[in-house]
Parts: C-alpha cells; structure tokens; sequence
C-alpha cells in the first residue's frame, strides 16, 4: 500500500461505543488514509484464529469470541470483498449479527465460508447482483 496522505499521524476513530476486532488497527489505520489491500480483499474469522498462514487469502482480522460482533466496528471494509470463515457449526445467532453488521458497511462481495458443509462457500452479497441473501 501507498500512502496519498504523508501525514502518518492520521488513524482510524470507532464508532462511539465500538472498537476494532482483533487484529484490524492497521488495515482500519491504513482505510483512514484511503488506502486499499493489494487484493481488495479481507478474511475474518469468526470465533477463532487460524493455525496455519493465510497470506493466500489476504489480510485476516478476527471477530473473537468474548466480543458481540454489534459491538465492534466494520466501516473499514466499506468496498472490499469480504471472506468470513466459520468453525464448522458456528454459533448461529453470533454469525447471522456478524454478516448483518458487514452487509450495512456495504462490502462489494461478501461470502461465507464454512468447513464441512455443502455448499461450503455462500454467497451474502455479490458485486453483480448486491445483497443476495438477508442475514
């Protein structure tokens, strides 16, 4: 990423009453300087980190488990294709309010990615067609 501001001192400000997921300060950092991920693209994981590297998928944040996804803040994804990734039977009230809060940030691709089920991959919003599925 480049920066169009020099100014390193400018930063990512929550929402009154939120704060960033785990791992998110310098992507959310990165956004107030208009900057975008080389790919557009951001991994969150639900509930859990992952064991292995996942420099493949992108840039990975996490929504952990001790935290009400309604209570963190996502404008920074504002635009970017989003991958959340589940264990394979998430808690489904903490998912469907984790994919409500990411489609009212308006992402350009939003899709779920759950292990060991069929379809393993949904589609939330696409960039064709927008919100495809109501959380």
């Amino acid at each position: 990423m480049t920066a169009p501001h020099s100014d390193p001192r400018i930063y990512w400000r929550c929402a009154p009453g939120r704060r960033l997921p785990a791992f998110a300060r310098d992507l959310a950092d990165a956004r107030a300087r208009d900057l975008v991920p080389t790919h557009r693209q951001v991994v969150v994981y639900l509930d859990r980190w992952p064991v292995a590297p996942v420099t493949a998928l992108g840039l990975a944040i996490c929504c952990p488990p001790d935290m009400h996804p309604c209570r963190l803040d996502w404008r920074y994804l504002a635009a970017l294709s989003v991958l959340v990734v589940t264990e394979p039977d998430p808690d489904s009230d903490r998912l469907r309010h984790l994919l409500a809060e990411l489609v009212a940030v308006q992402p350009k691709r939003l899709i779920v990615l759950q292990p060991d089920h069929t379809p393993a991959a949904r589609f939330v919003v696409s960039a064709g067609r927008g919100v495809e599925v109501q959380p």
